[in-house]
This record gives C-alpha cells, sequence and structure tokens, in this order.
C-alpha cells in the first residue's frame, strides 16, 4: 500500500501526522509526505521521505494576516481557518498536490484537517481520503465549517460537485490520538472517528536528591514569529528564574536565542529539543496551549501552565484546567504564572489527574492497528476505481 500523507506548514498540524506515518512504515507500507516548501527542515528531521507543493506568495498571505491583527479573537480564528488555510493556502497547494498524486500514485491519502487542497486532488481521481485531527473536535468543526466555501472554489476547479456546507470534509474517516475526555464534553464525534493511542511514554527519569525541579517552557513554533519574542519569552523567563528551578526554554527554529540577553544561571535556551524526552524528566511546563505540545505533555503524565496566545490555545488551556491537570494564566500577568508553577510543584494532584488521562489515552487500541483501517479503505478504493 502506498499513503501520501499531506501536511501544511506548520509544526503543530504536521505534529499528529508522525506517529501515523511511523505505524504505516512499521507494517511494511510505503509513505511520502507532500506538504510546503518551507516545511522540508521539519519534515527532513522527522526522518520522512519529502515531496514539495508551493507555499504561498507573501503578497497573498500579508493581507489575512494585517485582517487577523485588527480582529477579535474569534473573527481571527474564522480568517486563519476560512481564508488562510481554505482559500490562500489551498490554490496555492493544489496544483503541486495533484502533481504528487500524479506522480506517485497512491492507495489512500491522509491529510491533517487543516490541509484542504488534498481532499479535492484526491476525491477527483476517487482515492480514499483520511483526516488526522489536529486539534480539538469543536475546532475540527469550526475548520469544516469555516473552509467549506473557500474548498468549494477548488472543487469546481477539480470538476467535483459543490459541497458548501463541507459535508465531503466531514464524511471522511477521522484518525485522532486525542482520548474522549480531552475533547469539549457534549461536542459530536465525526461518524468514522477511530481513536488511538501510540507508543507508552518513555518511564520518567528519577530526580537526583537535591537537584532542583526541572520546568521546561515552549510557546510552540508560531509565537516567535508573530510579535512575541523576545519580550513576552523574557518577561516569562524572569518571573520563572526567582523560583529555586532549573528552567529549560525553547523558542524555534526561527528565534535566535541571542535576543533573550544574558540569561539567569538558572536557565537554559535551545531552539528546539525532543518534547518526549524532555517530559521524562519535567516536573513541570509552562507552554502557549498548542494542540500538539498540551496534548503531548498530558499524555506524558506532566502537569502544565497553559498560557494561551491565539487560535485555539484558549480552548485547550481550558480543558487542560477543567480536568485538573494544570492551570490556566494570562501572559499579562507574569507573577500569575510563577504562582501557577509553585502550585503545580507543590500539589501532586494535578500530576496525578495528568496520569489518569495518560492512563485512559494507554486503554486504547493502538497506532499500529490504524494501517490496517487504511488498507481495508485502499481495497474499497481500488474497487470503485475499477467499477
Amino acid at each position: 500500500m502506498r499513503v501520501l500523507l499531506a501536511a501544511t506548514s506548520g509544526a503543530g498540524p504536521f505534529g499528529p501526522l508522525v506517529p501515523f506515518a511511523a505505524a504505516i512504515r512499521r507494517a511494511g507500507h510505503d509513505i511520502l509526505v507532500a506538504a510546503p516548501i518551507s516545511a522540508q527542515a521539519r519534515v527532513e528531521r522527522a526522518g520522512l521521505p519529502f515531496i514539495s507543493f508551493a507555499d504561498p506568495l507573501e503578497r497573498d498571505v500579508a493581507p489575512v494576516w494585517e485582517r487577523v491583527r485588527a480582529a477579535t479573537p474569534d473573527e481571527a480564528n474564522e480568517l486563519v481557518l476560512g481564508e488562510l488555510f481554505g482559500r490562500v493556502r489551498s490554490r496555492a497547494a493544489l496544483p503541486g498536490v495533484e502533481l504528487a498524486i500524479d506522480a506517485w500514485r497512491p492507495d489512500v491519502v491522509v491529510r491533517e484537517s487543516c490541509e484542504f487542497a488534498s481532499a479535492v486532488a484526491a476525491e477527483a481521481r476517487g482515492i480514499p481520503v483520511v483526516r488526522v485531527g489536529v486539534v480539538q473536535l469543536v475546532m475540527e468543526a469550526l475548520a469544516v465549517r469555516t473552509a467549506a466555501p473557500a474548498v468549494d472554489d477548488l472543487r469546481r476547479w477539480a470538476g467535483l460537485e459543490p459541497d458548501p456546507a463541507g459535508a465531503r470534509l466531514s464524511a471522511s474517516p477521522y484518525l485522532t490520538l486525542t482520548p474522549a475526555s480531552f475533547e469539549l464534553p457534549g461536542e459530536p464525534e465525526p461518524a468514522r472517528t477511530l481513536r488511538f493511542h501510540d507508543a507508552p511514554p518513555p518511564l520518567r527519569a528519577v530526580r537526583p536528591p537535591g537537584e532542583a525541579p526541572l520546568v521546561y517552557m515552549s510557546f510552540g513554533s508560531v509565537a516567535a514569529t508573530i510579535g512575541f519574542y523576545p519580550g513576552l519569552y523574557r518577561t516569562v523567563i524572569d518571573a520563572l528564574a526567582e523560583l529555586p528551578i532549573r528552567l529549560l526554554v525553547t523558542v524555534g527554529d526561527a528565534a535566535d536565542p541571542a535576543e533573550l540577553g544574558p540569561l539567569p544561571a538558572n536557565v537554559q535556551v535551545e531552539r528546539w529539543i525532543p518534547q518526549a524526552e524532555v517530559f521524562t524528566r519535567a516536573d513541570a511546563m509552562v507552554g502557549h496551549g498548542g494542540f500538539g505540545t498540551t496534548l503531548g505533555v498530558l499524555l506524558a503524565g506532566v502537569p502544565q501552565v497553559v498560557v494561551p496566545l491565539f487560535a485555539d490555545q484558549p480552548f485547550n488551556a481550558q480543558r487542560i484546567a477543567d480536568l485538573g491537570a494544570g492551570l490556566a494564566a494570562d501572559a499579562q500577568d507574569p507573577a500569575g504564572v510563577r504562582a501557577a508553577v509553585e502550585r503545580l510543584l507543590a500539589e501532586p494532584a494535578f500530576r496525578v489527574t495528568a496520569g489518569r488521562v495518560a492512563l485512559e489515552a494507554q486503554s486504547l487500541p493502538p497506532i499500529d492497528d490504524a494501517p490496517a483501517a487504511l488498507q481495508a479503505l485502499a481495497a474499497d478504493g481500488r474497487q470503485r476505481r475499477a467499477a
């Protein structure tokens, strides 16, 4: 079986595809990642084969971000999902995605849910499409609803029937590593939802006696590119460095650690590190509420302070707080962030709750069951094309 995995350029949307790619490979199948040129380093760092398609032109992207900066949070979400991902990025991507599919001839296309061009190109060729969730279901539904009118333009170009409400986008099988308890209560599931768990988290390292607790801080790969760096980072670092902790900070490939200036002795800053390894040693995390990072921390059983900045992050912060697996804090209140970290380190209940959700995830079917589901879809697609 040949599987094409289609992604946008961000680390957050790409991350959930990686465990599925590994499972497909372990099952002996061939994979190829189709993503924008700007994602090349990220895909290659994951050790996956890569074929590129075009990034949108800056002249098309810049006006959307201008509108986002002037918008309310809800308006900004609709602009990013509908205009940026649904229209601008999809239009730029469609020709390259079509070429990738025609050249490689996959049996099934697996897309992350912010990548829409592959859904159109695959349907036009009768190839089954599977969606991998990259946010909570409440945001998945918003993404479909908001992007559907723009995606409908692509459908017309590809000769497909109109789908202005996104029924075709919603109908594809939905794969996710998210345990049900992390979803917003009462949010309906897509009709063909398959939840899996990845490999169990590595065993936690034992902190030597007398060594200060390790707090990990990351605001993801996007925040540093849209005005939060270095100001917010330095403010939070200064607040946390006053605690008797070791603080490990990552700033992303686009940021220069030197811009943070001289740092306290208990602070270490890196551009990027393997987070899974850090989670085995961290006593707590301070994050921005990006879905992949937030879920990864939760499933590692690490309590977290979530400082939401944009997009779906307030939803994720609220869910972590409601579960009792951590606390939400305000980016404008560094003293509040520090106080929240102190609570996490002092009150074991947060770690216990995070561990309970991690155990729930481990009760789901293993991700190595996913390739069999894809094979069944591929076989059905071949039969339909032959009919």
